[in-house]
């Protein structure tokens, strides 16, 4: 399968998805902002503790207050992004980049949702949320696939062996 993202030479990115894959995007992007915007417990992982413990409560009292409304503007504008471009058949760099922050948001909310843990086994195809663990798969693979694409500008020197 060839990848459905590429970088033009003029800096472009060429984004080939079938109109299903662009709606099920837009649909969910468009959906996010409301639940980040009333703090839904589904956004959790969206706001991780930088200050997990109940002694340092205070510091992740002030650490919110700095950065919380940073974070809700930087996911909704991404997710604003996403739905605003989803039919477009080239993004800018600016656009492609946002592209990939609203799917790892999305996959985030869709992976609290699931319970996605790291020694959890793939759901089995009868189970009632097989279809979401398709879906929270498919973000994961274009995610896979955009940090390729991105990657293919990186510097020989420094990367790991094996890799591009």
């Amino acid at each position: 399968m060839s990848s459905p993202f590429r970088r033009r030479r003029d800096g472009r990115y060429v984004i080939r998805l079938d109109a299903n894959a662009r709606t099920v995007l837009a649909d969910l992007a468009g959906q996010l902002p409301e639940a980040i915007g009333s703090r839904d417990p589904m956004v959790r992982r969206l706001f991780p503790p930088a200050y997990p413990t109940a002694e340092l409560a205070a510091s992740e009292r002030e650490y919110r207050e700095l950065v919380d409304t940073a974070l809700v503007n930087h996911h909704t504008r991404s997710l604003e992004v996403l739905v605003a471009t989803a039919y477009a058949d080239t993004l800018s760099e600016a656009e492609f980049h946002s592209w990939l922050d609203a799917i790892g948001s999305i996959r985030l909310v869709l992976g609290t949702r699931l319970d996605i843990h790291e020694d959890m086994e793939p759901l089995a195809p009868d189970h009632p949320m097989a279809g979401e663990y398709e879906l929270f798969a498919f973000l994961g693979e274009m995610q896979y696939l955009m940090v390729e694409v991105l990657a293919e500008d990186l510097p020989e020197e420094g990367r790991a062996e094996g890799t591009l």
